[in-house]
């Protein structure tokens, strides 16, 4: 929701590069046998090639970065355990790498709150940090938001903060420029952008799956505790009919291409024990067709650990459960909408499952003027309506990062 954007970034050389294996393992018996071997291969395995079970790969459509352990041992991370109730606030990157941190982290403590979700890419989709996997630095920008990433995460651990790292996967510019064939496009090959003029990947293409579980896996590995996507869904405003997708072909639904890819990101993701968790449109729990962007809260809860619905009170449009004006309204909305999940599912009536779906849920709400002032109550209003719908947690979301004082422990 943050709509500031950088330039773009000067798009790396994709010249193919090859090493020779030898002469590289000769060096590292010379050095002592310590250390990696990186051979970033460009358009040589065949998509998919099994790797041998001494090296590990990331691979992003065409480039493959292989991995040759040697002797030195993997760090040993350790994550903070989740919360029995996660009740947390959003940061942007900008804010996460600035003076402003210190000052969140100190509301966080003081305040009872204990999760803190911070964006790992820019609004445009540059990389907020420098990551290890050399795959991923062709995103980074000059000039990094976050210069240390490993020192923030010890700070927030060090405060018992539970981390999460909120990754937008289809609205993404920088990602579609440096490979523009996911991009979507119009009938006459330029870039298709939506209203506010930002570049859409299309989420049929394997790479776009690829890129966010190489984020994934890069992140969890750095220190954050969940992984949290968002944007993960087709494109919802803009010249829609004008779109032309370079791999998604109609043959399926949209619902079936996403839900193919939950299943991938959010199946792969569970399978190695990394909690993952999606964001979606607050309607998901109250509609059972794909809303036309492709998301079906049935398709996400298989595969995923928790589900926020952005069940903003704002964002429903008037008349919705005959309320005039849904934003006056921030318990009812909230309640209404996580109430409605257990119907959606079309799930028995078993108590064990109703109370497993609604725990679940780790809805977004509120904290900004739109449709009404949000106050104190406002707030809390919200907040009380997803204990009593039996959710595990919430989350706040202010695109500015400023936050109401609120009695938020229970």
């Amino acid at each position: 929701m943050d709509n500031g954007q950088l330039p773009p970034q000067p798009q790396p050389s994709r010249k193919a590069r090859a090493y020779y294996v030898s002469g590289a393992l000769a060096i590292i018996i010379l050095l002592g046998g310590v250390g990696f071997l990186v051979l970033d291969r460009r358009a040589a395995a065949p998509r998919g090639q099994a790797e041998s079970a001494t090296t590990a790969s990331s691979t992003i459509g065409t480039a493959t970065t292989t991995i040759i352990e040697t002797s030195a041992p993997a760090p040993v991370i350790a994550h903070v355990p989740l919360p029995d109730e996660v009740r947390g606030i959003y940061w942007t990157a900008w804010t996460a790498g600035s003076k402003r941190a210190d000052i969140l982290l100190a509301y966080a403590s003081s305040s009872h709150l204990n999760t803190i979700v911070i964006d790992l890419k820019l609004d445009g989709g540059e990389l907020a940090f420098v990551p290890r996997d050399p795959v991923l630095s062709e995103l980074v920008p000059k000039d990094p938001a976050v210069k240390d990433l490993d020192a923030l995460l010890a700070r927030l651990k060090n405060q018992n903060i539970y981390r999460i790292a909120r990754i937008a996967v289809m609205r993404d510019r920088a990602f579609g420029e440096l490979h523009p064939e996911v991009a979507l496009r119009y009938a006459g090959g330029g870039v298709w952008r939506d209203k506010t003029g930002m570049q859409w990947l299309d989420p049929a293409a394997p790479e776009v799956g690829d890129y966010a579980l190489a984020l994934a896996h890069e992140a969890y590995a750095r220190g954050f505790d969940e992984i949290q996507f968002d944007y993960v869904r087709f494109a919802s405003d803009g010249a829609l009919t004008a779109i032309r997708y370079p791999v998604y072909d109609g043959k399926l639904t949209k619902s079936e291409v996403m839900r193919k890819f939950f299943e991938r990101v959010g199946g792969t993701l569970q399978a190695e024990k990394i909690p993952v968790s999606f964001d979606l449109f607050g309607l998901t729990c109250c509609a059972v067709d794909d809303l036309g962007i492709g998301q079906r809260l049935s398709d996400v809860i298989p595969f995923s650990d928790y589900v926020s619905q952005m069940a903003y009170p704002s964002h429903y449009a008037h008349g919705f459960e005959g309320l005039a004006n849904p934003a006056l309204y921030p318990y009812e909305v909230v309640k209404k909408t996580l109430d409605r999940n257990i119907a959606t599912l079309h799930t028995s009536s078993s108590t064990a499952e109703i109370v497993a779906i609604r725990q679940k849920s780790r809805p977004w709400i509120q904290d900004f003027n739109i449709g009404a002032i949000y106050d104190a109550s406002k707030v809390q209003a919200q907040i009380k309506a997803v204990r009593d719908s039996g959710a595990s947690g919430w989350m706040i979301w202010n695109a500015a990062n400023r936050y109401t004082t609120v009695k938020y422990a229970k």
